[in-house]
């Protein structure tokens, strides 16, 4: 019934806010905040960046107003399961991108904070963009787009047969969004390298690029950063194969340690909404070492979040008014 459908709409924004309020309640609230770049950038269709004057914006509004944890004071209420601070943050990272050494690192050394970063090791030295960056280039930003194309992989094919418009470009791009985000990192790099080659585009951006090695050991050192897993390629853990999540999720560890000479016992799901992991992946992750995982849909953390999915609250580049508006339905 029709009435019945808009009833539940209307409630449930309220029983959503029930819960939150009992949450609150019962075990504190924590914002565990989400970023993936610190850099200014004139194409962003991911809207992943935050500029370095806004990142530092929030930051100053955030230490003036909240509480902000280090990530072992995070760890002990999460853990022990005792009741977070009131209106708390905690500072989190994905993926591992240049600009988080470059620009992140010294604005949060600035204020005295520490983040959480968490790191796709694959990429770490590679010389590559990240897979959505590559599609971007490819599709959207490639001035020697080919007249036909026919390339295939994974069951995902790419073709036309004549110069493709705008239009067209922007639909293959955010068709293959969704479609390479469910292959095996191995199927998708191929199909990635075929595009590469065919559409005339082996260079990748500077501005684009993770870290290297050496980078990385550096950003390491500083006491305003702490390093965790993100799988290896960056694939969604729960649209591939069991015995591949594990070696995402225990490679990733491996090649962290090893070039860290650190224990790695935090780990994040890539994309990290409730479809992209599983009650197997999360099985895996514990079995793998790890202490917790966090994923990516908005909420709090408190003293009763799971271990292995507590939620995030991803960040834009909002100004002081806007992000202080995005953060107001979780603290109080």
């Amino acid at each position: 019934m029709p009435f019945v459908g808009e009833l539940k709409d209307r409630l449930w924004p309220l029983v959503k806010r029930g819960r939150l309020e009992r949450d609150r309640l019962l075990g504190g609230n924590c914002v565990v905040l989400l970023y993936h770049r610190v850099i200014d950038l004139e194409h962003d269709p991911q809207l992943l960046s935050v500029s370095p004057r806004r990142f530092d914006e929030q930051l100053v509004l955030i230490k003036e107003r909240y509480r902000v944890l280090s990530v072992e004071e995070f760890e002990h209420h999460l853990l022990n399961r005792k009741r977070f601070p009131k209106n708390s943050i905690l500072i989190t990272f994905d993926d591992g991108y240049a600009d988080n050494h470059v620009h992140a690192r010294p604005i949060l050394e600035k204020h005295g904070l520490q983040a959480l970063f968490f790191i796709a090791s694959g990429y770490i030295g590679s010389g590559r963009e990240y897979w959505w960056d590559e599609l971007e280039r490819l599709f959207l930003l490639n001035p020697q787009v080919p007249v036909q194309l026919d390339v295939e992989a994974g069951g995902v094919k790419v073709q036309w047969a004549s110069l493709p418009g705008r239009e067209l470009l922007r639909s293959h791009y955010e068709q293959l969004l969704v479609s390479l985000r469910a292959l095996p990192s191995g199927t998708r790099d191929g199909l990635l390298g075929a595009l590469r080659d065919r559409m005339s585009s082996p260079l990748a951006r500077p501005s684009h690029l993770p870290m290297d090695h050496a980078a990385l050991k550096a950003f390491a050192s500083s006491p305003s950063v702490v390093i965790g897993a993100h799988t290896v390629g960056h694939p969604s853990l729960g649209q591939i194969g069991e015995d591949e999540q594990r070696e995402e999720i225990t490679r990733s560890k491996r090649d962290l340690e090893e070039w860290l000479g650190m224990p790695i016992t935090r780990f994040a799901y890539p994309f990290g909404t409730p479809s992209d992991f599983t009650e197997r992946t999360m099985q895996i992750t514990r079995e793998a070492g790890f202490l917790h995982a966090a994923a990516n849909h908005p909420g709090i953390a408190h003293a009763r979040s799971p271990h292995f999915a507590y939620q995030r609250l991803l960040v834009r580049d909002w100004g002081g008014a806007e992000f202080l508006r995005h953060l107001s339905p979780y603290l109080w």
